[in-house]
């Protein structure tokens, strides 16, 4: 597998889309091929990774863009914890009341646009100077500034939907006042459909049967379809989801994020 540098963010409309499940264990993927990954969670409005992996770091993301902590404090390495064959470093957002409430009224126009800059050159630091093979950004769901700064750093964004008109039709909106003018600077954007229905003792999932409203999403989208995952219950209600691509290899969830890799390797 090539070795190449890129920063991958994930987004959606809303919630409830499988978006962080997805990244994190995409992320803990690549660490176990052997690359170095630096997961940053940019869900700053309902950050969930500290609860994730039971982390209390010393600092957070909320420290780091206000100009309190620098980015090798804010980074916490769980490549030894987890015994990965590379390298998984995690960047955390805090999940206290106070900071969220402090990104909701302190930061202006003015200092969104500083943020911006600081995460560009940030970018350039762990992909040129620290030899991360990876960046993995989890965002805040919707337009929100902070959002839209991480996914103008992105070389790759990928959009989670679930198959219903509601994340359809919000998704289409978000593409004509935010991706449209992001692609325009280069930004490649695709499309995982995630939570398909099938997997269930009802319907089985099946990927020809599907194609058709693959297609139909493609053209009321005008993206493409990247990857489209089934809905797996005993991953959307099992209390203890943890890092399931590693600690279930064979499961069909697994098998088909390790199609990412492969896939991402046609698209360059």
């Amino acid at each position: 597998m090539m070795n190449t540098k890129k920063l991958m963010a994930f987004h959606s409309y809303k919630g409830g889309t499988g978006k962080t499940t997805c990244v994190v264990n995409l992320a803990a993927l690549y660490a176990s091929l052997g690359l170095k990954v630096c997961l940053i969670d940019f869900d700053i409005y309902a950050p969930s990774l500290t609860s994730y992996f039971g982390a209390s770091p010393k600092y957070y993301i909320h420290d780091l863009l206000s100009g309190e902590a620098g980015i090798h404090d804010v980074i916490v390495d769980y490549s030894k914890k987890i015994k990965f064959d590379g390298e998984l470093h995690i960047a955390f957002s805090s999940p206290a009341k106070e900071d969220i409430h402090s990104v909701k009224i302190n930061y202006d126009n003015n200092f969104q646009l500083k943020a911006l800059k600081q995460l560009l050159t940030i970018k350039r630091q762990l992909l040129e100077k620290e030899g991360y093979d990876y960046i993995l950004v989890d965002t805040s769901p919707g337009i929100r500034y902070w959002s839209i700064n991480a996914l103008a750093t992105a070389d790759i964004l990928f959009l989670m939907l679930k198959i219903n008109n509601m994340d359809i039709n919000g998704t289409k909106t978000m593409i004509s006042e935010i991706y449209d003018s992001l692609t325009r600077y280069g930004l490649s954007t695709k499309l995982i459909l995630n939570k398909v229905q099938g997997a269930s003792p009802f319907n089985a999932y099946d990927q020809e049967n599907f194609n058709e409203v693959q297609t139909e999403i493609e053209n009321i989208l005008d993206l493409p379809v990247f990857l489209s995952i089934p809905c797996f219950c005993d991953i959307q209600f099992n209390r203890d989801e943890f890092l399931w691509a590693l600690n279930k290899p064979e499961h069909p969830f697994s098998m088909k994020l390790r199609e990412i890799p492969s896939l991402l390797e046609e698209i360059k």
